[in-house]
């Protein structure tokens, strides 16, 4: 038995252990309390999980408990300290039992196999986990569930059991699924086994192996976004890193109680859909490592993706290939870290990275299935398809033929821009904060060489400033300049701690102008035109000037489209690598797709563990 060691009162002064013939009345009494009738198990059940299963049956002591539950004792183990003491191996506690949990084994999780223990089961299936009313909401429920899966995943490892087991699962209702998805267990869909009248969902949780956990790889891949496949070094480089499932999920799995489940209730459990789990949510570990790995990548953004194979997706109507129903379509949650670590809610180039690995036609085995993967953000819901070339097509879109490149189209979401107002806090503050950032001298390197001092900076952009805007959210900060104004910047050193000033805007800073017919019949990329060209700057997320942001043309689309009268804009972001993105207008749809070629330049394996 052992003591689990919290602040709460409550908590210390709970002895977790096995449960004892003896305790079985007492456990019946919670189990008859807690279940419709239907639904409880009998004490002869009790008694035969007792008896045939007593490692796997083990409750909730509360010492000292006077509330006028029927009490009982227990003995202490040399091993154990209570409240800090050491306790006498023959001294003897009193209390009462206040919850339990009793699990049997069986090699399928069926209504038949749960009827008896099989010690040669791989499964093991929990049949109870119960806390007497009065204590429940207190943590005791999450203690208790996180000291059984520890105690249990020890005894599997030790090496006594003739056979090990592979996982834990257990049944649940609705309104308490997300209860056991924040202690480690993962939701797997409505369960066919019928038990009383309600219906329930099957959770499972696989056990951590003690032999081999830290040499777990995942693949990872660095690739160019909206690139050339014919110039190298063109584009927007990410990292992307394919995991099984959410980074952390193992951590949890070892016995660390999840911060999150000291509360036994949760409201928002009612409003969970039917079909879904928590299969994109990560926990705190998983977050410090996707955080340590970005820096590691040292990459404007990296990209984490891993499956959720119990998704139901919805996809919008393709960009520009006719949608596929011949296949599910792979649903994937996808996050995104910055070189210092820190998450982004969207990002549009390392999306195209990401698409580009799970679509590129190297990797699909059967030309035949579904070209199309959605991705879940935290706040997006996301769409990709890799560009074939159709039977019939009327597009004039290049799809690329070199060896590691492929035209990748994304479906993301329309985002508009909103127009600040003049004045103090407003154009007035950003047009000062513009100044300041671009009032140094140009590189040596560069054609026009001039120098602004601060007046003169102010009055520039003064005069070549035509817009002011933020986008959707007050995420990004957008400024459109003429195309003079546009150039004049080009190759100025840039002051990038200056574009923190203004606090209306959360990410970046895109500054942009429309094109003229000298700078469309330029671009090397084989597009029809080029109708506006940008520069993206981020160091509120600790990028300061990004080579292709894809997220960007959210905005930069529709925001030219509008100007323009053009439901397909192209735009060319004006960084020292370059890139060139297309936007398709769909405003009915509020959606925005973008396309890009993208590039691999690395591909292996990563070794930090979670």
């Amino acid at each position: 038995m052992t003591i689990n060691h919290r602040d709460s009162s409550l908590i210390s002064r709970i002895i977790f252990r096995g449960v004892q013939p003896t305790d079985i009345p007492r456990c019946h009494q919670i189990e008859s309390a807690s279940y419709p009738e239907d639904e409880a198990g009998s004490k002869s059940a009790l008694q035969y999980r007792q008896h045939h299963g007593a490692p796997f049956f083990r409750c909730a002591f509360l010492v000292g408990d006077s509330s006028g539950s029927p009490g009982g004792t227990t003995s202490a183990s040399s091993s154990i300290s209570y409240q800090g003491r050491s306790m006498n191996p023959a001294a003897t506690l009193c209390g009462t039992i206040i919850g339990f949990v009793c699990s049997t084994r069986c090699k399928s999780f069926t209504a038949e196999a749960l009827k008896t223990h099989d010690g040669t089961g791989k499964i093991l299936a929990i049949h109870s986990v119960v806390v007497e009313e009065r204590y429940r909401n207190s943590g005791v429920a999450s203690a208790m569930l996180q000291d059984y899966v520890s105690s249990i995943e020890r005894l599997n490892n030790k090496g006594v059991l003739k056979v090990k087991m592979e996982k834990i699962v257990l049944m649940a209702k609705k309104n308490l699924l997300a209860f056991y998805v924040r202690n480690g267990f993962m939701a797997m869909g409505v369960s066919p086994v019928v038990h009383g009248r309600e219906q329930w969902f099957e959770l499972e949780r696989v056990f951590t192996s003690s032999e081999g956990s830290d040499a777990k790889t995942h693949q990872c891949f660095l690739v160019d976004s909206f690139a050339d496949a014919e110039k190298q070094g063109s584009g927007n480089p990410a990292g992307v890193v394919v995991l099984d499932g959410p980074p952390g999920v193992e951590q949890s799995n070892s016995g660390t109680t999840n911060k999150n489940g000291d509360s036994d209730s949760d409201e928002s459990l009612d409003k969970m859909d039917e079909g879904k789990n928590d299969e994109s949510k990560v926990q705190d570990r998983g977050v410090q490592w996707m955080s340590t790995v970005a820096k590691e990548f040292n990459q404007s953004e990296t990209a984490f993706i891993w499956p959720l194979p119990h998704h139901k997706t919805t996809l919008n109507n393709g960009c520009l290939c006719p949608q596929q129903n011949s296949a599910k379509t792979p649903a994937y949650a996808i996050r995104y870290y910055t070189r210092s670590g820190m998450e982004v809610d969207l990002c549009g180039h390392a999306t195209l990275a990401a698409a580009f690995c799970m679509l590129h036609p190297k990797k699909m085995e059967d030309q035949k299935q579904n070209h199309q993967i959605a991705f879940f953000a935290n706040n997006d819901d996301l769409q990709a398809e890799l560009l074939l070339p159709p039977a019939n097509s009327q597009s004039t879109t290049p799809i690329s033929t070199h060896n590691n490149a492929s035209r990748i189209a994304m479906n993301f979401p329309w985002k508009n821009v909103t127009p600040i107002s003049p004045g103090k806090g407003g154009q007035e503050d950003v047009l000062s904060m513009m100044s300041h950032a671009f009032s140094g001298a140009t590189d040596s390197g560069h054609a026009k060489l001039f120098h602004f001092r601060k007046d003169q900076s102010q009055s520039f952009f003064t005069q070549h400033v035509l817009h002011i805007g933020t986008t959707d959210g007050k995420e990004d900060l957008l400024i459109e300049l003429t195309e003079e104004g546009f150039d004049s910047l080009l190759g100025l050193k840039v002051d990038y701690g200056a574009l923190s000033a203004w606090q209306g805007y959360s990410r970046g800073v895109i500054i942009c102008c429309c094109a003229s017919t000298s700078k469309a019949e330029s671009t090397e990329q084989q597009t029809s035109s080029l109708d506006f060209r940008s520069r993206f700057f981020g160091p509120k997320v600790g990028i300061d000037e990004d080579p292709v942001t894809g997220s960007a043309h959210c905005s930069l689309g529709p925001y030219f489209g509008n100007k323009l009268g053009k439901t397909v804009v192209v735009g060319r972001q004006e960084s020292e690598r370059g890139g060139v993105v297309e936007c398709i207008l769909k405003p009915e749809e509020g959606r925005v797709c973008i396309v890009g070629t993208a590039v691999m330049t690395v591909s292996g394996q990563l070794s930090i563990s979670i």
